[in-house]
């Protein structure tokens, strides 16, 4: 009886490795399936949290913990707020239905001190993805960027952290089969980026590398570091732009737009951006500190396109200002950019904090999810990511497994 039950508990963990492994990449191609899991996952940890008093207990008394629950809390508490007092419109209670999704990461940080994962097996699952993204290339028809049901530079954003993902479980493993899944992942994640061609995401992993080689120059006072990572990122963007077709297109875009933009045209991709940031940060002026709703933007873009200022296609640009720190100012003011720096920000205080002794596997896990949200930092300043649902929903993971393993870590240092 104790044998079977020891079996079954170990047929369920393999399962969520599974599903938790596949979410990247399936939540972006599969139509539903993202949500369906997001909130499988959080009732999943709703019944951890009420039959584990080992899950209720860290939850609910272990500092760390209540820091990772409080912050999306607050988050969407002011998106309420502002709701109410500011906007009450139908987009507005989208918006916030959306932000409300993020609260399924704390049900998922219960289910994952439960499950119990190794971070070398959490780690490994994610090359699933990996594999989803090489097997939805091969049935891809070649034309245009890769994308599936999101725009194409989320797509590639969502195969830019699986690719992080995969990296850190090829170096977390130790029997040759693993790696061997790990490096396909690898090779399918890598494709998937890069035939998406996100310029955004590139130019996010080049700065999240060199804030990564500059930490450890910091922290262990050696230059050597940062010049190293300096030299691996500019010899791939060099290799990338040179021999990569998807990577090399975009980059000839980037400068044609450059060249349009010197003679006055506006009506390119970085140029209408320029335009969206500009209406943002006029709306911005209007309430700096708890700013306008989510309507603000969206209602100073159409008042610019009826005065004339703006062409009619820029109301197909009028939700969000690719942008995601101008659209936070816009909607949320100071205070809601404060609880979206706060939220992209604590688990990377956590993971800077050195751990003397620390497993090599943990080192790679700490590397690992720095990169994933330094990445996330860096995608906001081209992007808006916190109005698309799977973005949210994928966010919300990363957010819960950092969570997971920061407080693991910190247990163990008690002991």
């Amino acid at each position: 009886m104790i044998e079977a039950q020891h079996s079954l508990v170990s047929a369920l963990k393999y399962l969520l490795l599974i599903l938790i492994g596949t979410f990247p990449a399936l939540s972006v191609i599969v139509d539903g399936y993202g949500s369906a899991l997001w909130y499988l996952l959080g009732l999943a940890g709703i019944v951890s949290f009420a039959t584990s008093a080992d899950a209720r207990k860290r939850l609910c008394f272990e500092p760390k913990a209540l820091l990772f629950i409080a912050t999306p809390f607050l988050f969407f508490l002011w998106s309420i707020i502002i709701y109410w007092l500011v906007d009450p419109s139908d987009f507005a209670k989208s918006r916030v239905e959306r932000h409300a999704l993020l609260l399924i990461s704390v049900p998922v940080i219960a289910l994952l001190f439960h499950a119990r994962f190794r971070a070398k097996d959490l780690l490994l699952s994610f090359s699933l993805s990996g594999l989803v993204f090489l097997a939805y290339w091969f049935v891809h028809d070649g034309e245009g960027r890769l994308d599936g049901l999101v725009h194409a530079i989320h797509f590639g954003n969502i195969a830019l952290i699986t690719l992080i993902l995969c990296i850190g479980g090829f170096f977390t493993q130790s029997k040759r089969h693993w790696y061997v899944i790990a490096a396909i992942g690898v090779v399918g994640a890598l494709i998937a980026f890069m035939e998406a061609g996100s310029r955004g995401g590139l130019v996010a992993l080049f700065l999240a590398l060199l804030v990564i080689g500059l930490w450890f120059s910091v922290s262990r006072n050696q230059i050597r570091y940062f010049v190293v990572m300096l030299a691996l990122v500019a010899s791939v963007a060099i290799v990338s732009v040179k021999f990569i077709d998807p990577i090399s297109e975009r980059y000839a875009l980037t400068l044609s737009e450059l060249n349009q933009f010197s003679e006055g045209q506006m009506y390119t991709s970085m140029g209408m951006r320029l335009l969206m940031w500009d209406a943002a940060l006029n709306v911005v002026t209007d309430a700096p500190v708890i700013g306008s709703g989510f309507s603000g933007y969206r209602t100073e873009i159409l008042s610019q396109i009826s005065e004339g200022q703006l062409k009619p296609l820029m109301s197909d640009y009028s939700s969000e200002p690719h942008n995601q720190y101008l659209y936070q100012l816009s909607s949320h003011g100071l205070i809601g950019l404060f609880l979206l720096l706060l939220m992209l920000t604590i688990p990377l205080f956590y993971l800077a904090t050195p751990h003397p002794g620390g497993h090599r596997n943990h080192h790679i896990m700490s590397v690992t999810l720095a990169v994933i949200f330094l990445s996330f930092i860096f995608f906001g300043l081209t992007i808006t990511l916190f109005d698309q649902r799977r973005i949210l929903q994928n966010f919300g993971l990363y957010y819960a497994v950092a969570a997971w393993f920061i407080c693991n870590n910190y247990r163990k240092s008690l002991h």
